[in-house]
């Protein structure tokens, strides 16, 4: 579930006993994203055609091989109706109330500002998947910004350490870049734009990984669009009822 400031993208794609099945973060890999992320301008592409009845979800990388490793790039969007840009950013920012929004799988949010725009954030997430667990212990940049007439909130992850476990309270985390290879980095880029009395509100959610084990492609890429789609509704419905206890707030 990607995440009001940053997206809580986490891609499954072990579906064998995780215990087992480790690998190791190659320079090649990273040097891949790297450059993928280089060439990205995530505000310059056209608006998407979002309504209010439910978030448009669409795989921006199809094929998203890379050496030792797989970079998965989705973009969703809705539009919020009955909110303004402010609001909507409001929510995005209240990192307090990130684990009663994006519940269950967000166990725990922390944020320090670093100046008047940007934050240091730290999500603790857990999720469980039949018998498996998967979590992790997530830190990354956030940077609000405005581009014209779009809000822009871009979130850069530059730790990412998982659980041996997959269970908390994380006292097993595995060293960076030696663990299963479910999440590697993530990055989300958030644009919002004002449209009449609603909101359009789009997020791109990137992310590297291990190839996907053979077979369970479609299961990773379906994993990833409900993830990002869930994300979209819940900022929607914490937005609207952020609009309504302002208006009951008005005198």
């Amino acid at each position: 579930m990607l995440v009001r400031g940053l997206a809580i993208f986490v891609l499954f794609s072990a579906r064998a006993n995780p215990a087992v099945i480790t690998t190791t973060l190659q320079p090649q890999t990273v040097a891949a994203w790297d450059h993928y992320i280089t060439a990205l301008d995530p505000g310059s592409r056209p608006l998407l055609n979002a309504n209010a009845d439910k978030p448009v979800l669409m795989d921006l990388n199809v094929n998203g091989d890379v050496p030792e490793g797989y970079i998965h790039h989705w973009i969703g969007a809705e539009l919020i109706p009955n909110t303004t840009v402010a609001a909507v950013e409001n929510v995005l920012k209240d990192y307090d109330q990130y684990a009663q929004i994006y519940a269950p799988d967000l166990k725990r949010a922390e944020a320090k500002q670093t100046s008047p725009h940007s934050y240091d954030v730290r999500l603790i997430t857990e999720r469980l998947e039949g018998l498996l667990h998967f979590a992790f212990d997530m830190h990354s940049r956030v940077e609000y910004r405005r581009a014209g007439q779009d809000s822009l909130i871009e979130s850069k992850s530059y730790l990412i350490r998982e659980s041996d476990s997959g269970h908390a309270p994380y006292t097993d985390l595995m060293p960076e870049g030696n663990d299963h290879g479910i999440l590697w980095r993530l990055n989300s880029y958030w644009r919002l734009r004002q449209t009449g009395t609603g909101v359009y509100a789009e997020c791109q959610a990137i992310s590297l990984s291990r190839c996907p084990l053979f077979g369970t492609l479609g299961q990773v890429k379906n994993r990833a669009r409900d993830s990002l789609g869930f994300t979209l509704r819940r900022t929607k419905a914490a937005a609207a009822f952020e609009n309504a206890r302002a208006r009951s707030e008005t005198p």
